[in-house]
């Protein structure tokens, strides 16, 4: 009867249990338009992995980002482009829009903070 006693109140406790809280990584969504990103800055952490999705308000633009590992351009459309990074070391870097998209593309610019 003991027996039957413990594993009930060991279910019960299983049962109301809060779950695990997971470690996820981050997503951050930036948005292209002509001919700015948003937001304009973004935080990433050093060594650790962030899923970055973008997505076209306007046209069509590209991005990379080799000072944190996104060294393919990536093409931005109308639909969401995820890619995830792990940037390797902190600082501050500044990334522009990889497709010539008009006039003002080349102030199209996205700053990427990576800290610890």
């Amino acid at each position: 009867m003991k027996i039957i006693f413990i594993a009930l109140t060991l279910a019960l406790i299983a049962a109301y249990a809060p779950a695990p809280v997971m470690a996820s990584e981050p997503q951050i969504t930036v948005y292209a338009k002509n001919f700015a990103f948003t937001p304009g800055t973004i935080t990433l952490k050093v060594h650790q992995r962030a899923k970055l999705v973008f997505v076209s308000k306007q046209g069509t633009h590209g991005i990379t980002i080799p000072d944190i590992g996104l060294n393919n351009i990536v093409n931005i459309g109308n639909k969401p482009t995820s890619v995830e990074v792990t940037p390797q070391r902190t600082g501050s870097f500044i990334a522009r829009c990889a497709v010539y998209c008009g006039i003002g593309h080349g102030t199209m610019l996205l700053k990427v903070n990576v800290i610890k």
